[in-house]
């Protein structure tokens, strides 16, 4: 029984040490998988590819509405967003989302907001960089995205960033591999005599 246990633990703890890139509490930010532990991906020129807002490791169990401004920089655009929330309305204006849910949306550890579909229109397929805000008008002074929990607490969340500025970069090259150099056994035998 006791090997079973430590095995259902070790299982636990395993999957939840490769999701979620951000290990802060209440943070948002753009990703390109749902588990949110992918912020740089490649997308050929003229092409789309799926930009996922996400509301990470949530301090409270239920979601009301969010808010956030956003920026691309690059060659690119946004040609449709759909929210995960059937009942989301969103009242913001171009790059702005400010969204309230007619029935609230229960928190996870990666809380889907939406989904954007982003066109790159650059030939060359540059660099295209997210950025995250404030939404204008803001509930807060802060300059953070807020999202709203129960009894209409409105909560101002950090932005996960890759940079501390981007929050998700498109074509970006991403690191440099570090490179290798060959070796001869006896060389690695002569590490440890």
């Amino acid at each position: 029984m006791k090997k079973l246990l430590v095995l259902v633990l070790a299982m636990v703890m395993a999957s939840s040490a490769f999701a979620v890139v951000d290990p802060d509490t209440n943070m948002v930010g753009f990703y390109f998988d749902l588990t949110a532990d992918t912020v740089t991906a490649d997308v050929a020129s003229f092409a789309s590819i799926p930009v996922y807002a996400i509301f990470t490791n949530p301090s409270f169990d239920a979601l009301y509405g969010f808010e956030f401004g956003y920026a691309i920089e690059g060659t690119a655009m946004v040609t449709g967003t759909a929210f995960d929330n059937p009942q989301a309305l969103n009242v913001g204006q171009g790059t702005n989302y400010i969204v309230g849910f007619g029935a609230p949306s229960v928190c996870s550890e990666a809380t889907l907001l939406l989904t954007m579909m982003v066109f790159n229109t650059d030939p060359d397929a540059g660099p295209i960089a997210f950025t995250m805000s404030a939404s204008e008008p803001s509930s807060n002074d802060l300059g953070l995205p807020t999202m709203l929990g129960a009894e209409g607490l409105e909560l101002p969340v950090g932005f996960s960033t890759i940079d501390g500025v981007h929050c998700a970069i498109l074509n970006g090259g991403g690191e440099e591999p570090v490179a290798t150099e060959p070796v001869s056994f006896d060389s690695v035998k002569s590490l440890y005599r």
